[in-house]
């Protein structure tokens, strides 16, 4: 996995400007350091980190949100997320007492790859600029925002209002969008104002992804990242100043995420076992 990791991060690194190598290497420290934390040395060897249990939690999780996508919530029935992942309809129950709960763990899931990336990307951020996109950029980066995802999540959306559970979770979400966005605008914005921009922004954020749910083409991950730049140059100061900073920010941060969040090893340990 790893030396796979470090292919990859020679070859996407290949065009990226010089003044960028410092990026390259954090890139690569923290590549090796994912790979590290998946395995720890007990009594001089190594034992995966995650129990049987987890792994299993995590396999049905992955198993009904696929299923979400082929089926609908509707139509999607425990026995259909068995059949994905390879095991009985007893076996799910096991691990989820109905399919509420197992809803409820898919959420949990989703929400957890959103603020992996958003953490993977804050790493390499230094500016308020750069960390503005870095949350900006995480919510479309095309690992996760996609036609089948946006329509799986806007079937489990369809949930949160007859599940106590995912309500919760999805208001916890909600909070911490509104939150990592409020940081960053106090630095351009009054206090109050940035409380304003910042809950505008998250439902522009979310109205991007219903709608790429519900649309019959998909949406790229360019042209929704354009819309919420369009927001932010109509809520935000915007001179020619501030203009170009926005624009190095975003180049810098979405050539960054092409590595942090496109390679091997972040998608073994947001989106695999």
């Amino acid at each position: 996995m790893l030396t796979a990791s470090l292919f990859y991060l020679s070859k996407s690194t290949q065009n990226l400007p010089l003044d960028n190598y410092l990026c390259q290497w954090l890139l690569l420290k923290r590549i090796m350091n994912i790979f590290l934390m998946q395995y720890f040395t007990n009594g001089g060897g190594l034992v995966r980190a995650n129990s049987i249990k987890e792994i299993r939690r995590s396999e049905l999780s992955r198993a009904a949100f696929k299923a979400v996508i082929l089926y609908g919530l509707r139509k999607t029935t425990l026995e259909k997320v068995g059949n994905i992942a390879g095991v009985s309809k007893g076996v799910v129950l096991h691990h989820f007492k109905d399919k509420s709960a197992l809803l409820e763990a898919v959420f949990r899931s989703s929400n957890t790859l959103l603020s992996g990336s958003v953490v993977e990307l804050y790493r390499y951020a230094v500016t308020p600029y750069e960390r503005l996109w870095a949350i900006i950029v995480a919510n479309f980066f095309e690992t996760i925002f996609n036609r089948q995802v946006c329509q799986a999540w806007v079937s489990l959306i369809s949930e949160v209002p007859h599940n106590s559970e995912c309500q919760r979770v999805q208001i916890a979400n909600n909070e911490r969008i509104r939150t990592n966005l409020m940081h960053e605008l106090k630095h351009f914005l009054p206090e109050q104002e940035a409380e304003q921009v910042a809950r505008h922004l998250g439902v522009h954020i979310d109205g991007i992804w219903v709608r790429a749910g519900l649309l019959p083409h998909p949406v790229e991950t360019n042209v929704a990242i354009s819309e919420v730049q369009f927001a932010i140059e109509k809520l935000l100061p915007f001179d020619e100043i501030s203009a170009a900073k926005h624009k190095e920010a975003r180049k810098k941060i979405e050539a960054i995420a092409d590595i942090a969040l496109g390679s091997k090893a972040f998608k073994e340990k947001f989106l695999q076992v």
